[in-house]
C-alpha cells in the first residue's frame, strides 16, 4: 500500500480511531479496540500498548491485538529487553513514534542477526515496526509499538507521520486515565480492606497519608484517643506514636511476595486497651485498569467496649431459622454454652440441643465455633 492509499484509509478510520481512543479514558478495555482500529488504518499486523516501570525494563500492565498470549508473555519475560532498538528509543525524544526501518543505527540485516528477531519476531512473521514513548508520569513510561509482516513492508515517514497526528490525543486520554483511576484506588483499596477483616479500619496509602477511615473507626477518633491532622495519624502518646511509624516502615518495605503485618496496642487510660494490626493491602489483578493498582495499608482496631449486636431476623431471613433457633444461634454466637441456655430459659438442654441440630443443617455448620464465626463475619453482626 502506498501512502496516498494510506492516507485515505487513515482519513476513512480517523472517526472510529478517535471515537475508541476517548472512551479509553474511562474503559481501559476500549485501548484494544482502539489498537485494533488503528492496525486496520496503517495496514498492520499487530500492536500492543505497554506501561513499564520509569527505565522501562520491566512491563506492568500491556494490552494487545494479534499477539497469542504465550508469546506475549514471552516477550514480556524476556525479549522487550532484547529488543535492539529499545536503547537508542531511550535516547530519542520521548512524545513521537519512529520507524524501525528509518530511524534506527540497527538496520534491517542486523536485526535479521538478533535474538530478537530469530528466537521471537521470525515465527510471528514480525519484521517492521513504528514505536516510541507517548506518555511519561514520575512512576511510568507509557509506549506504543505497531508492528508490520515481511509482505507489508517498512512504515515510510509520513506513514509513521499519519500516526504521530493522534499522539496529542493519545497523551491526553492516558491522563485523563491515569487521574480517574487515581481517585478510584481509594475506594478499590477500603473495598478490599473491608472483606479482609470485620473490623474498624483505616486505609493509609504507601506515604503514609489517611485515605479512608470506616465508619465504624470514627467512634474512636472523637473519643480524642488517635486523630487526623492533615492527612496524617495522630496518636495521643508520643511513644505510641513512634510505634506505628516503625510498624508502618517495617509493612510497607517487604521484600519479595510476602506480606507481612505488624501489631500496635493502644493503651487508655481507665479503658481497655485498643488492639491494633497494620495489614498490607495488596492490589488485585483487574483486566478494566490500565494502570497498576496501588498497595495500600489498613490499620485495624479492635475496641473490646465497641458493642457488637446480632440482628436476630437477618438470621432468620439468611438461614431460614425460627424464632428460637435465631435466638440460640445468637447465644452460641456470644460464647453462650447450650446447658447454660437451658437453665437460664427454664428449658431442658435436650430441646436446646435438638433446635443447635436444626441450626447446623440449615447453616451447613459442624461445631458451634464453626457456627458463631459465621454469624459473626455475616451481615446479621454489627457494632456500635
Amino acid at each position: 500500500m502506498n501512502d496516498t492509499q494510506l492516507e485515505q484509509r487513515f482519513e476513512t478510520r480517523q472517526e472510529p480511531l478517535l471515537d475508541k481512543l476517548y472512551s479509553s479514558a474511562l474503559d481501559a478495555g476500549q485501548w484494544q479496540h482502539f489498537l485494533g482500529e488503528l492496525i486496520h488504518a496503517t495496514d498492520s499486523r499487530s500492536a500492543r500498548l505497554l506501561v513499564l516501570n520509569k527505565s522501562a525494563d520491566e512491563v506492568l500492565h500491556s494490552t494487545k491485538v494479534n499477539i497469542d498470549d504465550r508469546d506475549h508473555q514471552r516477550y514480556i519475560e524476556h525479549y522487550v529487553n532484547t529488543c535492539p532498538w529499545r536503547l537508542e528509543l531511550a535516547q530519542k525524544p520521548r512524545g513521537q513514534l519512529y520507524s524501525t526501518f528509518h530511524d534506527f543505527s540497527c538496520r534491517q540485516p542486523a536485526f535479521y542477526q538478533t535474538e530478537f528477531f530469530n528466537d521471537w519476531a521470525r515465527h510471528l512473521d514480525i519484521h517492521h515496526g513504528i514505536c516510541g514513548t507517548v506518555y511519561q508520569t514520575e512512576e511510568y513510561k507509557v509506549q506504543l509499538l505497531v508492528q508490520r509482516t515481511h509482505g507489508q513492508g517498512p512504515y515510510s515517514q509520513r506513514a509513521t507521520q499519519l500516526v504521530n497526528g493522534l499522539l496529542p490525543h493519545m497523551r491526553q486520554t492516558l491522563r485523563l486515565s491515569r487521574q480517574s483511576q487515581h481517585q478510584a484506588a481509594p475506594v478499590w483499596g477500603a473495598a478490599a480492606a473491608a472483606e479482609m477483616r470485620a473490623l474498624p479500619f483505616i486505609l493509609f496509602d504507601k506515604a503514609g497519608r489517611v485515605v479512608h477511615v470506616s465508619q465504624a473507626c470514627e467512634h474512636l477518633i472523637q473519643q480524642g484517643e488517635l486523630d487526623i491532622v492533615n492527612q496524617r495519624l495522630v496518636l495521643a502518646e508520643p511513644a505510641v506514636q513512634q510505634r506505628f511509624h516503625a510498624a508502618f516502615t517495617e509493612v510497607t518495605q517487604v521484600s519479595g511476595t510476602l506480606a507481612r503485618e505488624a501489631a500496635l496496642n493502644i493503651r487508655r487510660p481507665g479503658q481497655p486497651t485498643l488492639r491494633c494490626m497494620l495489614t498490607p493491602i495488596a492490589p488485585s489483578a483487574n483486566v478494566a485498569k490500565l494502570w497498576p493498582c496501588p498497595a495500600h495499608v489498613a490499620l485495624y482496631i479492635y475496641d473490646p467496649e465497641q458493642a457488637l449486636t446480632i440482628d436476630q431476623n437477618a438470621l432468620i431471613a439468611m438461614y431460614n431459622l425460627t424464632d428460637s433457633e435465631a435466638r440460640v444461634a445468637v447465644d452460641i454466637a456470644q460464647g453462650l454454652d447450650p446447658q447454660f441456655i437451658a437453665e437460664r430459659d427454664n428449658r431442658s438442654t435436650h430441646t436446646v440441643r435438638a433446635q443447635l441440630k436444626s441450626i447446623f443443617n440449615k447453616t451447613l455448620c459442624h461445631r458451634q465455633n464453626q457456627l458463631a464465626a459465621l454469624i459473626l463475619q455475616s451481615p446479621a453482626a454489627r457494632r456500635y
